[in-house]
């Protein structure tokens, strides 16, 4: 399918520099979109931007933005006003791992600011935005720890899941218009972030799946579900733990993964 002629000229990407935000840039420009990069580091987005120009053609802008600023939101909606945007894409995500009462809040305060207040409000925005021109895109990167809770790392988890349960509910309001929202979980990626913090569990770090494979099959999915969870693997394991064990269970379960976190 060609994202450009089905949601419009541009797509931008929240996050982009890494991981399956880097890999959701090179994917939505081979879509036929053009692509906003938003990230802190500017030289690394001005070289992904020359590599998937090189490759694909589009044109790519560069947006140097930290997400966690209080008017965040209210700059890239600035910024992108006066362009024909067609699909956001919001993969940013802040953590911090470790025992819940050692981090400093304000490392809590500044994830809150990415993860809810500038998710949050540009989801708001572009919504409008693309219900008053009925046709548009949005697609937010979940986590399965928004889904199960996850000890050691327990502020994230909670707000994963009200990104999740926000995007959810989001989609099922734009159903039967022109608008696609799509919640894309993911589960374990070989990311930077993900060798740094690898859990010490062999099934997980079996499942573990490479960016560009979350957003392949991810972007296939947009437009045909509301919520869908990456990997073949991740969906069988995930399957398997909710429907037998009770909550207390997986939490002991997930603990036990990071304990060397304590």
């Amino acid at each position: 399918m060609n994202f450009r002629e089905k949601y419009g000229q541009w797509a931008i990407v929240l996050g982009a520099t890494e991981g399956i935000g880097k890999a959701d840039a090179f994917e939505l420009a081979r879509r036929g979109m053009d692509v906003i990069l938003v990230g802190r580091r500017r030289e690394a987005l001005e070289n992904l931007a020359k590599d998937i120009n090189a490759e694909t053609g589009s044109e790519v802008k560069v947006l140097c933005q930290d997400l966690s600023e209080y008017d965040a939101a209210d700059k890239i909606i600035e910024a992108t006003k006066d362009l024909d945007m067609g699909l956001v894409n919001y993969v940013a995500c802040l953590h911090s791992m470790g025992q819940y009462n050692k981090v400093d809040y304000s490392k809590y305060e500044q994830m809150y600011r990415v993860n809810i207040r500038t998710f949050s409000k540009l989801l708001h925005h572009f919504i409008g935005l693309f219900k008053e021109r009925d046709r548009g895109a949005f697609v937010t990167i979940g986590s399965l720890s928004g889904w199960t809770s996850l000890p050691f790392c327990a502020e994230y988890a909670a707000q994963k899941a009200y990104m999740m349960a926000l995007t959810e509910g989001v989609a099922y309001e734009c159903k039967n218009t022109n608008v696609d929202v799509l919640l894309l979980t993911a589960g374990s990626t070989i990311t930077p972030t993900w060798l740094k913090n690898k859990p010490a569990d062999e099934d997980a770090v079996a499942a573990a799946m490479y960016p560009e494979d979350v957003s392949r099959e991810g972007f296939d999915q947009l437009g045909k579900k509301l919520s869908y969870l990456a990997g073949e693997r991740n969906r069988i394991n995930h399957h398997k733990r909710i429907s037998e064990h009770d909550r207390d269970e997986i939490i002991e379960e997930l603990g036990k993964m990071f304990t060397h976190m304590a």
